[in-house]
């Protein structure tokens, strides 16, 4: 079976993670894998993993059919222009001579036109709300982006049981299905030292928050949290890593400097291996509005780290509260700071949690398993196709 896998940038967040991850697995699997990316979308991360791992792969100047705010000429211009380019891509998907197209986002659908201009099956696999995570909106609307989403798809995978309740009154039901993603913390990294629980110092509470800058994923809980926490006269320290559009960087830069926080906030920037500074953190905090995964609290989880996230989406499908993490109302910067508090005065809790996060997401979240349903559903499709 040989799969072409279609992904939205050439980085590597966590959808892109999240296909290599796939990629690595079916590849043990006896699967060949193309993959085809967007020229000018992304840092070229992805392609380092591509070439590190000797797989086939092309670029080509397709474009997202979703954004968080668009003229109509601007809207109406993309689809046009994608729909050409799929007649394009064909030729060079139709050389490869595979037997599955599979888009890794929502985000796009040039590989649903493809699919169908070469009568192959295609696979969409869905790691984000779009709106609720993301601010994003469909070219062409919703109602009808989603009966496209429907009737150019042999099969709909999502990443949570929130996603899926999200497009399921679009979808048939027989083409869902939900398939948790693997994490592999240790897939492409070097770590400096083995991840540990023990507290880092008794006299300061020490925390990160990962994420593209964005007001969805809720960067300003985080900040407003650690003032109350110094306020309270704990020594509180945060670590903002991630990067994103200058105006909302402003915002979160300037909310430091009003509070007087700068001796206990620092923004790192886009990191590639956020795993390092994980590793020296007491608490990882998610405070997306809306996540529909949550592959950071997995992480977390996984090098033996307590998790605080939102009470929202898919962390509640990771997180039992009290059990292997703490969940805090999105918005609610108050109720997060209690919970950073909680952590920080009951270590004993503290250690405890983090066992169970560790214990838990080790065994669920793994490549043999994630690998082991996408190819059921792989083997299924080829055979009625």
């Amino acid at each position: 079976m040989r799969i072409c896998f279609i992904s939205h940038t050439s980085a590597k967040g966590g959808a892109e993670r999240s296909l290599i991850e796939l990629i690595d697995a079916l590849i043990k699997r006896n699967i060949e894998c193309r993959v085809l990316l967007p020229s000018g979308i992304g840092d070229g991360s992805l392609i380092d993993e591509l070439e590190k791992r000797a797989l086939i792969f092309d670029k080509f100047p397709y474009t997202w059919w979703m954004a968080d705010t668009s003229s109509l000429w601007k809207r109406v211009a993309r689809v046009s222009l994608n729909f050409i380019k799929s007649l394009l891509i064909t030729a060079i998907i139709k050389q490869w001579k595979c037997d599955v197209i599979y888009t890794n986002t929502i985000t796009i659908y040039i590989g649903a036109l493809i699919a169908k201009l070469l009568k192959l099956p295609h696979v969409w696999h869905i790691h984000e709300f779009g709106y609720e995570d993301h601010g994003m909106v469909f070219d062409l609307g919703k109602k009808f982006s989603l009966w496209i989403l429907n009737h150019l798809s042999s099969l709909c995978i999502v990443n949570s049981k929130a996603v899926a309740q999200k497009f399921l009154p679009y979808l048939l039901p027989s083409k869902l299905k939900i398939i948790y993603q693997s994490v592999n913390v240790l897939q492409d990294f070097s770590t400096k030292k083995s991840s540990s629980t023990q507290r880092i110092s008794d006299t300061e509470v020490r925390c990160v928050i990962v994420g593209s800058l964005h007001k969805r994923k809720g960067q300003e809980d985080a900040i407003l949290a650690i003032n109350e926490l110094v306020h309270m006269g704990i020594n509180a320290k945060l670590l903002i890593i991630g990067d994103g559009v200058l105006q909302y960087r402003k915002h979160l830069y300037d909310l430091v400097l009003i509070n007087k926080l700068d001796k206990h906030i620092k923004f790192a920037g886009y990191i590639e291996n956020p795993i390092l500074f994980m590793q020296d953190a007491d608490i990882i905090l998610v405070c997306s509005k809306c996540e529909a995964f949550g592959r950071v609290a997995i992480e977390a989880m996984k090098l033996g780290k307590p998790v605080i996230g939102t009470k929202s989406g898919g962390m509640v499908e990771l997180i039992n509260d009290g059990f292997n993490g703490l969940l805090y109302t999105p918005g609610n910067y108050k109720e997060l700071a209690e919970k950073i508090r909680f952590l920080y005065n009951n270590p004993d809790i503290l250690q405890q949690i983090s066992k169970n996060g560790q214990q838990w997401a080790t065994k669920q979240f793994t490549q043999n398993r994630y690998g082991d349903e996408v190819f059921a559903l792989l083997k299924q499709l080829v055979s009625y196709s």
